[in-house]
C-alpha cells in the first residue's frame, strides 16, 4: 500500500529546487509529496485559511507568524537555506556573474526591461537594493511588475531583458544564466525556513529532517542556496 501523501507548501522561490529534490526524497524514503506552490507572503494566509498542510517553507518572518498564530509548534521552526538575489539573462555563455555593487548598478542601468515580482519577497528585496544603489527613480520606467513565476516566464519568452529572482530560481534552469549575484553584505538575500503543523505525520517529520540534514548541503548549494543560522533579525523582515 502506498504511503499517504505529505501536504507540502513550497514557495515559488524554491519551485525548481523542489522539482529536483522532491523526487530524490520520494525515491530514498518511499514517501510521496503533494506540493502546493505560492509566493512567500501568501503562505501565512493560506495556512490561516484552513489549508491542509504538514510542512511549509517560507521566509523566517512568516514562519514566526504561523507559529505566533498557534498554527505550528515553535520547536518545528528550522532554517533551510539562503538564496542570493540574482539577475538572470537568456543564454548559457558560462560568464562569471558580477558581484560588485557598482557593476550590479551598471548592469541595471544598462538593461532594457527588467522583470520583477509585484508581491513576492524577491521583488521587495530588489526594491530595497534599488534604494541602496540610488536607482529607484532612475529605473522606474523599465520595471515590469509580474505575478509569481512571471519574471522567468517573461525572460524565456524574450519579453524582458533581465529577470530579478532568487538564485534558486535560476541555478536549476537551462537556457538562462545568472549575470549578477548580490553579495550578502547588501542584505537582499531571500532566507527560507520550514515549520510543521500540529500533529504532523511521521512522514512530514522525515521530510523536515531530510531537507535540513547536512547531507543535502552540496545539492542545495548547486541549486542556488546555502545554509544559514536563524537570528532575531531574520524573524523580523522578509
Amino acid at each position: 500500500m502506498p504511503a499517504p501523501e505529505i501536504p507540502f507548501i513550497v514557495p515559488i522561490a524554491l519551485l525548481e529546487v523542489m522539482e529536483v529534490l522532491g523526487p530524490r526524497f520520494e525515491a530514498e524514503t518511499g514517501h510521496r509529496l503533494r506540493i502546493t506552490h505560492m509566493l512567500n507572503p501568501e503562505v501565512p494566509g493560506h495556512v490561516a485559511g484552513g489549508a491542509q498542510w504538514e510542512v511549509a517553507i517560507t521566509n523566517p518572518v512568516y514562519v514566526a507568524a504561523i507559529i505566533a498564530a498557534g498554527q505550528s509548534p515553535g520547536p518545528s521552526h528550522r532554517a533551510l537555506g539562503r538564496a542570493p538575489l540574482s539577475f538572470a539573462a537568456r543564454g548559457e555563455t558560462g560568464r562569471v556573474p558580477v558581484t560588485d555593487p557598482g557593476e550590479i548598478a551598471a548592469l541595471i542601468r544598462g538593461a532594457g526591461r527588467i522583470g520583477v515580482t509585484d508581491q513576492g519577497t524577491s521583488g521587495a528585496q530588489f526594491r530595497a537594493l534599488a534604494a541602496q544603489l540610488g536607482l529607484t527613480t532612475e529605473i522606474g520606467a523599465k520595471l515590469v511588475g509580474l505575478e509569481g513565476g512571471g519574471p522567468m516566464r517573461a525572460l524565456k519568452a524574450g519579453e524582458v531583458d533581465l529577470a530579478v529572482l532568487p538564485l534558486t530560481n535560476v541555478a536549476p534552469m537551462t537556457g538562462v544564466e545568472a549575470v549578477a549575484i548580490c553579495p550578502e553584505a547588501l542584505e537582499v538575500h531571500v532566507d527560507l525556513s520550514l515549520c510543521l503543523s500540529h500533529g504532523a505525520s511521521p512522514g512530514a517529520e522525515t521530510l523536515a529532517a531530510w531537507l535540513t540534514d547536512p547531507a543535502q548541503d552540496t545539492a542545495l548549494a548547486a541549486l542556488g542556496a546555502r545554509r544559514f543560522t536563524l537570528q532575531a533579525r531574520a524573524l523580523s523582515r522578509p
